[in-house]
């Protein structure tokens, strides 16, 4: 067949293999410069670790305890505390350490991995560890550190229907479902110049470039001088899980009654519970099937009903789970508020109305002393009026937030906080002061004598059946209260629960009813008159002509777990508008308003 070939190619004439040799090259040509269709949604994920995590094992040798992780042995220090329960700690070099307790010799130590900042979250992080016995003189448990991980969703739509656009420039838009770094860059358009993409703002400021490696199919970038390159490919819509709610472009066949499993929820059909399915199905697929083409569009990560008692709706969307830990943002101070209900509860602390200074030592140890500091008390920490110059929504107060957190002179967030001037007289202005209320997470050290972690556990976690949890720390490795605790949306939903079964889970008091009462009544306003109670806000919905009282945590991105006590509900909202009050707003007051309360509405 060889010799045919080239018998064949010899008795080519010059006239015509030189005419198909030029159509060839011209053909060749024009591919070349016909334009590269960049036109699809490109990913780009990455890990930054934490390197150790994984089984550990507690062994005892000759020389006392040593614990061993991916090898490594590393020694195991023991001490007895006050109450006679022992104390294991033990520290791997620049990965973390930990801290646990055991009741009685032999019993299981639960305690706490503590790992350092990260490249995406730049905190610390405390995850909870039960280590058991495993046979004579070991114990073994399992360290699940907060994974560091970042992905990145870039959609490039041609600009118009028009056949005349330029096939180089599109519409564009950066989203990342852990934080939306997009809201900060907001860029609209990309530009294909040969080997270059550029993303523009709306005024045309180019905010990043994109080399390409491989046209059409892949392009790198990095989007800030100096860090990290993230590698960009084209995903089909069952590659692209973060971007689109779910991977069938279909509408769900219909509602499924959510999974009994161990955690202590009982489960049921909507139906069942008598809610009204249709709305219901209707809100899903609705969720379900929307495209996102925008930045200022609803990104719900998951949606959970709880009604008279059981969970009926558990949905997820944009790749997430019911295993996965999400974010509560500041949804989490109203689990400050309930830890400060539990310590009321116990008998730890008297009386909100103590006062806060009292906790640390006295007025006199901190700077700008002024006599209305004496005044303040833990009721002007959780309803935000402690008078502190502390404000988050005035960049310009020295107590607010961002400020606090991103000054390097004083890690020590309590002494930061308590060193702020007075403005005015404790329970005199209301203003949304985070500082203040992570302040009582210090109260509740000082007066327990326990890790913010370890009473997080043992007073809340634990009787909630929570054992999956990433707690954010301050510099000082402190337990923050100022929000952003991260637990599995059905765990965090037990908060809700608790409520509304005035402070029982399961039977188990936790907090007292007149807690719940007291935390759900108005006692200040933020945004409007009568918003906010105990770090829980208040919201009525006017449904078919009649008013329905709610209250809910809250945290940027729509965070948020509503109560309802008239129609026996609870709602989980977890969602990725960051730093988009009136995207979340609209789709908040949309589902509970025409879908969810109209579904339990007789």
């Amino acid at each position: 067949m060889r010799a045919l070939g080239v018998k064949v190619l010899s008795a080519c004439s010059v006239a015509v293999c030189g005419v198909a040799q030029g159509n060839l090259a011209a053909q060749t040509e024009r591919q070349a410069e016909a334009p590269v269709d960049w036109e699809g949604i490109w990913v780009a994920e990455r890990s930054f670790g934490p390197d150790l995590k994984g089984p550990v094992v507690l062994q005892s040798s000759g020389d006392g305890w040593a614990a061993r992780i991916q090898g490594e042995s590393v020694p195991v220090e023991q001490t007895t505390q006050e109450d006679g329960t022992r104390r294991w700690a033990f520290s791997v070099l620049g990965q973390g350490y930990f801290i646990g307790h055991q009741s009685a010799a032999g019993e299981a130590i639960t305690g706490h991995w503590y790992q350092p900042p990260g490249k995406v979250q730049n905190y610390p992080f405390a995850s909870p560890v039960r280590i058991m016995p495993a046979g004579n003189d070991a114990f073994s448990g399992t360290i699940r550190p907060f994974p560091q991980t970042l992905s990145l969703n870039i959609p490039l739509m041609p600009e118009s229907g028009d056949s005349g656009d330029d096939p180089t420039r599109y519409r564009t838009f950066l989203r990342n479902p852990e934080r939306n770094i997009g809201v900060f860059f907001r860029v609209v358009t990309a530009t294909v110049d040969g080997d270059e993409i550029q993303f523009k703002n709306t005024d045309g400021d180019v905010r990043f470039t994109g080399n390409s490696v491989v046209p059409g199919r892949q392009f790198s970038l990095r989007l800030r001088r100096g860090g990290d390159v993230f590698d960009f490919t084209r995903r089909s819509r069952r590659g692209a899980v973060g971007f689109y709610p779910r991977r069938s472009p279909e509408a769900p066949p219909a509602l499924l009654q959510p999974v009994q499993t161990d955690d202590g929820w009982r489960t049921a059909s909507p139906a069942e519970t008598g809610l009204n399915v249709e709305l219901l199905s209707d809100m899903v697929s609705g969720l379900a099937t929307f495209e996102p083409t925008g930045l200022r569009k609803p990104y719900i990560h998951g949606l959970l009903i709880a009604h008279r008692g059981k969970l009926v709706v558990e949905e997820y969307f944009h790749g997430f789970d019911r295993d996965t830990p999400h974010d509560s943002r500041s949804a989490g101070k109203s689990i400050a508020s309930a830890l400060l209900g539990v310590a009321l509860e116990r008998g730890l602390v008297s009386s909100i109305d103590e006062p806060v200074y009292s906790f640390f030592g006295g007025v006199e140890a901190f700077a700008n002393p002024d006599p209305r500091k004496e005044q303040m008390t833990l009721r002007h920490l959780v309803t935000m009026s402690p008078g502190f110059e502390c404000d988050d929504g005035n960049s310009e107060t020295r107590g607010n937030e961002d400020t606090m957190q991103s000054q390097s002179e004083q890690p020590d967030w309590y002494r930061y906080t308590l060193d702020l001037p007075m403005v005015a007289e404790p329970g005199a202005k209301d203003a949304y002061c985070t500082a203040g209320i992570n302040l009582i997470g210090g109260a509740l050290k000082a007066k327990t004598g326990m890790s913010l972690p370890r009473f997080f556990h043992e007073s809340f976690a634990e009787p909630l059946d929570i054992d999956h949890y990433y707690m954010n720390l301050s510099p000082k490795y402190e337990g923050y209260m100022g929000g952003g605790i991260r637990l599995r949306p059905r765990d965090f939903m037990k908060l809700g629960q608790l409520y509304l079964d005035g402070g029982v889970w399961n039977g188990k008091r936790l907090v007292s009813e007149d807690w719940v009462n007291a935390s759900a009544a108005p006692h200040s306003s933020l945004n409007t008159e009568d918003d906010y109670g105990f770090a829980w806000w208040r919201q009525e919905y006017e449904v078919n002509g009649k008013i329905i009282d709610t209250y809910f945590a809250s945290g940027n991105g729509g965070q948020m777990t509503f109560v309802v006590p008239e129609l026996e509900l609870v709602v989980q909202f977890n969602a990725g508008n960051y730093s988009d009050g009136r995207t979340r707003g609209r789709w908040r007051d949309r589902l509970m308003g025409e879908f969810i309360l109209p579904a339990a509405v007789n």
